[in-house]
């Protein structure tokens, strides 16, 4: 099952209330994440704070799309 249909069959259960107030957190916390992803650099290697930053790039869907794109693949390119 994709999220889509697992979506479509969850969200009709929903009061419309908390569906919109879900949507709208939901869409709060990728834009934020997508400012923090923005202007945050890559931690080194074996830094406590890779996991979170890796999480907030997730979210903001930031796989090779920002400005800190060349952090985000997690090694240098070469040439």
């Amino acid at each position: 099952m994709d999220w889509q249909s697992l979506l479509a069959s969850v969200l009709p259960m929903l009061p419309a209330q908390y569906a919109g107030d879900l949507v709208t957190v939901g869409t709060f916390l990728v834009a934020l994440c997508a400012l923090l992803a923005r202007f945050w650099p890559r931690p080194a290697e074996g830094s406590r704070w890779l996991k979170l930053y890796e999480l907030v790039n997730s979210v903001a869907q930031n796989k090779g799309h920002a400005a800190n794109a060349d952090d985000a693949a997690g090694k240098p390119t070469s040439g």
